[in-house]
């Protein structure tokens, strides 16, 4: 056997061994991707939640709010009306009085309701991005997969390739 042959042999073994450690690099970083892209996407379930606070900080400032401007304006109707001598118990000024607090409230139930909306288009968008960032660190595993699986098919391979060189050359 000459040194050519042993030479072949062993660079033969060295490539698909070579080929092997590629692969595998490959596959890890495929892997490495996959999860930060999940990482990245899985931001958005932060932001949306971050989102849903500032939501109901919003809701409570402006409930705060218009109380106090519906009892402003209702102490403004009282001394008006008590102060023009006008009973307050009965008549127009209870009317007003009733129809400002009717108002009022469905204010603030239209204002309930339209966070309650926001809140939950936050919650979907979070379920999405969760679905997204498993999508994502699937595809970086399949995609590990199949270069693992191109490292070894190359190490197969290139064993089989040394092994008929080996037996051609009469080892």
């Amino acid at each position: 056997m000459s040194f050519f042959q042993m030479a072949s042999i062993g660079l033969s073994l060295y490539g698909a061994y070579q080929e092997k450690k590629a692969g595998d690099k490959a596959s890890a970083f495929a892997a490495a991707i996959g999860e930060e892209n999940a990482k990245i996407i899985e931001r958005d379930i932060d932001i949306a939640d971050r989102q849903i606070e500032i939501l109901g900080r919003n809701l409570e400032i402006s409930n705060e709010r218009k109380g106090k401007f519906f009892k402003r304006a209702r102490g403004v109707g009282t001394a008006i009306y008590g102060g023009s001598g006008i009973e307050l118990s009965r008549g127009a000024p209870v009317t007003a009085e009733l129809a400002s607090a009717a108002e009022f409230e469905y204010e603030l139930s239209i204002d309930a309701y339209n966070t309650s909306i926001a809140i939950l288009e936050q919650e979907d968008r979070k379920v999405e991005a969760g679905m997204r960032a498993n999508v994502s660190r699937m595809g970086g595993q399949a995609q590990a997969s199949a270069y693992s699986a191109q490292g070894t098919t190359a190490l197969l391979t290139g064993l089989g390739t040394t092994i008929g060189n080996a037996r051609d050359y009469g080892m």
